[in-house]
């Protein structure tokens, strides 16, 4: 029976180990080269294996034996579950095996004894072979034409194979350009009822460990995913029910986890940085703005500062005027506006910054806006937002001159 392994290890170097482990029982003594699993080699995707056995693939591949005499069933193979690895009928074409005599030498022939790959070999009990078959969907037979290095890498510079020469993702994905798809997952992973992708297996949790799809479930991911969610093409929903983003972006209760305690007292570092972007979730007009009022911090509640005497202004002289001025605001804005809007509504900057009747007519945009590249691009994308100040439908249009 196979010695159970442990489940779920945590981290990549326990992993390491229980690999090496397991390779060590083979390669003692022997010198063969273990390979590092790299970023892309799953744990989830293929289990971990025991390999009690002595085998060079260097060796035989440099004698000119081909893949096909020890893995003959790979090119009729359609299921992942299949056991592909050579029989002792397989070795008895070339090694003199004879179960009666365990030490058999037979000069000038390849090795025959037992001890000789099976190197805990003892009283005719030979150690078993432990290679669970990975959580995946997959044909050889369709991939019988492509050479079997193009997906199991150069062996002729490996002793003893094991799972991690087996493929990635990522060197799927060299073929396979639409495996990025999310209707394309189930592809090649198991899916559960309903159509997602089954991640939880007895040994471990599956979730994206590379940067392959830019969707890498780093630590902080659950809080910092927006950007990889706002891709075109993002893979979401190919593991994920549209319920498990709404429960926490439209829930009435969001998930206590999501800001650390205290945070309303530490927030207005992320608040002016930006991320993570407050507006995901809050809306700065009524939720920061009321919330900042009621504390005080607004421009329209009972607060400490002025605005008529200069020693209690929250900005300093010269922050804003309707001349020319220092107008040191201008570039505090533009910056981050969103610290901006969370004192100060629309309606205020719209007094200066307008084309409406009485208002000063500063221009907010810079020098050249007129027609650039960028000025363009908001236009077509939503007009509406010009008509803020632009209420004349004749100044409306990248290409508008006063002459």
């Amino acid at each position: 029976m196979p010695v159970p392994l442990p489940r779920r290890p945590r981290r990549r170097a326990a992993i390491a180990a229980v690999v090496a482990i397991g390779l060590g029982l083979a390669a003692a003594g022997r010198g063969i080269a273990e390979q590092d699993p790299g970023e892309d080699w799953s744990p989830v995707v293929y289990p971990l294996q025991r390999l009690p056995i002595a085998f060079s693939h260097a060796r035989h591949l440099g004698r000119g034996t081909p893949c096909a005499a020890c893995h003959p069933d790979a090119a009729t193979s359609r299921s992942a579950v299949d056991d592909l690895l050579p029989t002792e009928a397989a070795c008895r074409t070339c090694h003199p095996i004879d179960r009666a005599e365990a030490e058999r030498v037979v000069p000038g022939a390849p090795p025959a004894a037992c001890r000789v790959c099976h190197p805990g070999y003892a009283a005719g009990v030979v150690p078993r072979v432990y290679l669970p078959p990975p959580p995946l969907k997959f044909d050889h037979r369709a991939h019988r034409a492509t050479p079997c290095d193009g997906c199991h890498g150069d062996l002729r510079k490996v002793d003893l194979a094991t799972t991690q020469h087996l493929p990635t993702m990522a060197a799927c994905l060299r073929c396979h350009r639409d495996g990025s798809e999310p209707r394309r997952c189930a592809d090649c992973h198991l899916v559960k009822l309903g159509g997602l992708i089954e991640t939880r297996f007895e040994h471990g949790t599956l979730v994206p460990a590379h940067d392959g799809l830019g969707d890498a479930h780093g630590p902080g991911f659950k809080n910092h995913h927006t950007q990889e969610a706002r891709q075109v093409g993002a893979s979401c929903t190919a593991c994920h029910d549209a319920s498990e983003c709404v429960a926490c972006h439209q829930g009435v209760t969001k998930p206590m986890e999501f800001h650390p305690g205290d945070y309303l007292h530490t927030h207005p570092i992320e608040a002016r940085r930006g991320k993570p972007d407050c507006s995901a979730c809050h809306r700065t007009q009524s939720f920061c703005v009321g919330c900042h009022e009621r504390e005080g911090l607004g421009t329209r509640g009972d607060t400490g500062f002025s605005t008529t005497d200069p020693a209690r202004a929250f900005h300093p002289p010269g922050w804003a005027s309707a001349g020319a001025g220092p107008n040191l605001h201008a570039r505090e804005a533009r910056r981050s506006i969103t610290s901006c809007t969370s004192c100060h509504r629309e309606d205020e900057c719209l007094t200066c910054h307008s084309a409406q009747p009485g208002a000063p007519h500063i221009s907010p945009h810079p020098a050249n806006w007129r027609g650039s590249a960028q000025c363009r691009a908001l236009d077509r994308g939503n007009r509406r937002m010009c008509l803020r100040c632009h209420v004349s439908q004749a100044e409306l249009g990248c290409d508008w001159s006063a002459h």
